[in-house]
């Protein structure tokens, strides 16, 4: 007996000495905490966006630690990404806190875990509908003195999913705002002085390239006013999604702007004639993704706008550049202002596209360069018609030598313009060739067409005719393909069509043709049949290629095919007479069973 109570003391004894190990990412907040960055306690997961809390909190889901990350920036994902933060309170009384996520630009965070509804907060959310009224996503949160309490945010975006987040004491979190409001606000103000100074120029000069500054500069502050999350706050705040539209739209529209600027401020035309197409190109390209970003998601419109400004910059570059190394007027400080806006908006956009950390250098490049920028064009502006006067000074001084330079340069003109002509007259008929191609072919699957078909069938027939053999026209219809085109979607659809006309290129023979009809329908021409047979034969090598899976991003699809095969040897038919011989054996072969081979049957057999 006194043995069974020994054992059942070291029993319990072991059992209290064991320690269930403390959740690492559990944040302890104590009394005199001010600011925390919250990543070395976070976990996070990528979930469709479609998840709901419900599905987040069952076991299956996978979190990660994001103190394994380089910073929070998820880049333009599509997928929805779910932080949770375990909250531990020991301090002595009850607490308020700030949970703060300081990129502006993020369009929906859910906060779910402090009841039934969640709360809401970021720019493509009504101001009334979010729990705090602040320019960035912010949320506040009350912890009970020993309250432990787990939040989960569910945060999508259109543009870069950077999620950088902090907590604040309410004392810190006010004094963070007002000084962040104080630099934000002293960085608008800067571009509303630019805007109406240049303006009142613009109305004694008439200039036009005062103009077209006022404008960059009016279209560049409203981008602003929409990244640094002022204007969902304060000048458009029950937008909600509509909103988000603004900062690509802006930004795009300030990119054409400030070309139109360049060219007309260095008189590219005058003095870099070969650039100005090129800028042209880039103004349209702005002025389409303008457009573009009223219609399209918004994460496709931030895309292109970092594309193309990662594109375009160094194009710009090259023009400035070279116009500093000519002297044209003002280059060289459009060049230094140039320079520094290039930087910030690279920065910028390589950050959103994930390929450079997120910091305060990279998220805040762009405000620096840009307000760089308007100070130097400014004083461009001053500086130009001073060295403009100049000129026109030295101008009437040389008129003589400038009468006797124009016959020299009208040549110059003359040659340039004939080898222009040359060159467009070649460019054209390189056009002519592409249309040509372009309506022999199917656009989507690059097959021949329809038209391309039947002149190939015509010449087919009369070859099968002179070698007394057999030609085999095959219909190839998909099976089952409707369904993935209703349950996977069009783009979808459009892949595995795709990879069928690869797989039937691939199958064919050298003396083959392969033509797409349209919708989920290929045509087959084989030549050199010597018996049906021999065409069943090669029927069935489609078949069993059609039939393999198709695996796209991630998914496997399978379709089938019913083909229908006619056969001829005379030039009598014409195409369409086949097509339908074919088609009807491909609908025998469907109603009898679907993916397989059926042959038409003459009525004097073949």
């Amino acid at each position: 007996m006194r043995s069974g109570w020994h054992i059942f003391l070291l029993v319990m004894l072991l059992a209290l000495s064991v320690q269930v190990p403390a959740n690492t990412h559990e944040l302890m907040l104590s009394d005199g905490v001010d600011h925390v960055d919250l990543q070395p306690w976070l976990e996070f997961t990528l979930l469709p966006p479609e998840h709901d809390f419900s599905g987040v909190q069952r076991s299956g889901v996978i979190w990660q630690a994001a103190s394994n990350r380089n910073d929070m920036n998820f880049s333009y994902t599509e997928k929805a990404v779910w932080l949770r933060l375990t909250l531990q309170s020991s301090a002595t009384s009850d607490q308020q806190w700030f949970i703060h996520f300081p990129y502006s630009s993020l369009n929906r965070i859910e906060l779910h875990g402090l009841g039934a509804v969640p709360l809401l907060s970021g720019d493509g959310v009504r101001i009334s509908a979010r729990q705090l009224a602040h320019r960035d996503p912010s949320f506040m949160l009350s912890l009970a003195a020993g309250e432990q309490k787990t939040l989960y945010f569910k945060t999508t975006s259109g543009g870069s999913l950077t999620l950088t987040s902090q907590l604040w004491s309410p004392p810190a979190f006010a004094s963070y705002s007002v000084s962040s409001m104080a630099v934000i606000t002293l960085y608008l103000g800067m571009l509303l002085a630019m805007a109406v100074y240049n303006l009142l120029l613009f109305s004694v000069l008439r200039e036009r390239t005062y103009l077209y500054y006022v404008a960059f500069v009016a279209v560049f502050g409203i981008g602003a006013l929409s990244f640094t999350g002022i204007g969902s706050r304060f000048i458009w705040p029950e937008l909600g999604l509509y909103g988000t539209r603004i900062l690509p739209l802006s930004l795009c529209l300030s990119g054409l702007l400030g070309v139109l600027f360049i060219r007309r401020f260095l008189e590219i035309k005058q003095h870099l004639p070969q650039w100005f197409t090129p800028l042209g190109l880039i103004a349209w390209l702005c002025l389409a993704l303008s457009l573009l970003s009223l219609i399209a998601p918004i994460r496709i419109s931030i895309q292109g706008m970092s594309l193309l400004a990662i594109i375009a910059a160094p194009v710009v570059f090259a023009c400035i550049l070279q116009a500093a190394q000519r002297r044209v007027p003002g280059a060289r400080v459009v060049l230094l202002a140039w320079s520094l806006m290039i930087i910030g908006v690279v920065l910028l956009a390589l950050r959103n596209l994930g390929l450079l950390p997120s910091n305060l250098l990279t998220t805040y490049a762009m405000h620096v360069g840009s307000a760089l920028e308007m100070l130097l064009l400014s004083f461009a502006l001053a500086a130009r018609f001073k060295t403009l006067k100049e000129q026109r000074e030295q101008a009437q001084q040389t008129a003589l030598n400038a009468q006797s330079e124009l016959v020299s340069t009208l040549r110059e003109h003359e040659r340039e313009l004939e080898a222009k002509v040359a060159e467009r007259t070649t460019e054209l008929a390189e056009a002519n060739a592409r249309l040509e191609r372009m309506a022999l072919h199917d656009p989507l699957t690059n097959l021949a067409n329809r038209t391309a078909l039947e002149q190939h069938i015509e010449e087919a027939m009369r070859r099968s005719q002179r070698r007394k053999e057999y030609l085999a026209v095959m219909l190839v219809d998909l099976d089952g393909f409707k369904q993935i085109n209703d349950q996977l979607g069009h783009e979808t659809g459009d892949a595995v069509l795709q990879c069928v006309a690869e797989r039937m290129l691939k199958t064919a023979r050298d003396s083959d043709f392969v033509a797409r009809l349209g919708g989920d329908e290929f045509v087959l021409v084989a030549e050199g049949m010597l018996d049906r047979n021999q065409a069943a034969a090669l029927a069935e090598r489609f078949l069993d290629e059609l039939s393999m899976p198709i695996e796209l991003e991630g998914q496997s699809v399978a379709v089938g095919a019913s083909i229908g095969i006619t056969l001829t040897r005379s030039a009598d038919p014409d195409m369409p007479s086949l097509l339908r011989q074919a088609d009807a054996a491909m609908y025998k072969r469907k109603r009898s069973g679907r993916h397989g081979v059926s042959f038409h049957e003459p009525a004097g057999g073949y």
